[in-house]
């Protein structure tokens, strides 16, 4: 068994999200289609003496270096099913996905701790064993644990895998601001906007989607961002000037619960609508399931 692995941790957008109302354990029911991007961390995993307590370096910063890291808490995870001790594994994470973007990157973290452990093991947990364990972390880690195209339910942790869709160009556009999705989920009023966040929950979803063709079109709205808008005016300007820019089709449109906004392809007036703020702008790509030659190669599940 090898004794460091390299892996990819790609970010996602939600390509449609629908909220459907307080579930009794506090979270929201949604229905939501996300596709893994380009966009990636990377996270070094290495066996070290078997004595040595866990131990993760973020040596550019970008997240906490201690406990509260989702990396360690998936590995204390990984360690619990097989009912063994969590040492002996030492982290590298080089963090380039924004945090509080709404674009997964602590959950995508997650998922390749889980999946980095599960070969250096020699895999001793079945699909099903790792996706419970990625539940207990985080509503998106199960996604990760599969990537591509998928439609996930509930408070997000149950996943269907879907056909890729058509590879594109993506523009994604992340503005100054840490947006909490605690704040922004507590700020939705229960109502959804006519149209805002495309077609509704399953079954009605899938049936939609499966007629669609080229990835612009599956673009279909997100009942958070009247919310991420409100609450923060950054993004508000940020939308407003991208949709200034003439995107026809494909977005601009808020990921998750912000405040990142991505486009299907590039708007010809990109750049110089944004011209003085200080929003990150990230040129990548659609990233499917298992994709090999790319700048952010990635196996999963």
């Amino acid at each position: 068994m090898p004794a460091e692995l390299s892996l990819s941790c790609p970010a996602k957008v939600n390509l449609s999200l629908r909220v459907h109302g307080l579930r009794p354990d506090g979270f929201h029911e949604v229905s939501t289609v996300l596709q893994t991007i380009e966009l990636c961390d990377r996270l070094v995993i290495q066996r070290v003496n078997p004595a040595n307590p866990l131990r993760i370096e973020v040596p550019g910063g970008g997240a906490p270096a201690d406990d509260s890291n989702l990396v360690l808490k998936a590995a204390r995870a990984f360690f619990a099913a097989l009912g063994e001790p969590a040492r002996g594994v030492r982290f590298r994470l080089e963090k380039r996905i924004p945090a509080g973007s709404g674009l997964g990157g602590g959950s995508s973290d997650a998922a390749a701790a889980l999946l980095g452990l599960q070969s250096l093991c020699g895999r001793p947990l079945d699909a099903q064993q790792l996706q419970a364990a990625g539940a207990a972390i985080g509503s998106d880690v199960p996604f990760f644990l599969v990537g591509g195209t998928a439609f996930a339910s509930g408070r997000g942790e149950q996943v269907e895998t879907l056909d890729d869709i058509p590879a594109a160009p993506m523009l994604v556009v992340v503005p100054p601001v840490e947006v909490s999705t605690a704040e922004i989920y507590r700020g939705w009023s229960g109502t959804t906007e006519p149209g805002s966040g495309g077609v509704g929950g399953k079954p009605a979803m899938l049936p939609a989607l499966s007629r669609r063709g080229e990835a612009a079109a599956w673009v279909l709205g997100n009942d958070l961002e009247p919310v991420v808008r409100e609450l923060h005016p950054e993004v508000n300007s940020l939308l407003l000037a991208l949709r200034s820019a003439g995107q026809a089709g494909g977005g601009p449109q808020v990921s998750g619960s912000g405040g990142a906004v991505f486009a299907i392809g590039e708007p010809p007036g990109i750049r110089p609508s944004l011209a003085g703020t200080d929003a990150r702008v990230f040129r990548t790509r659609i990233l499917p399931r298992g994709v090999a030659g790319s700048s952010c190669t990635r196996h999963f599940l």
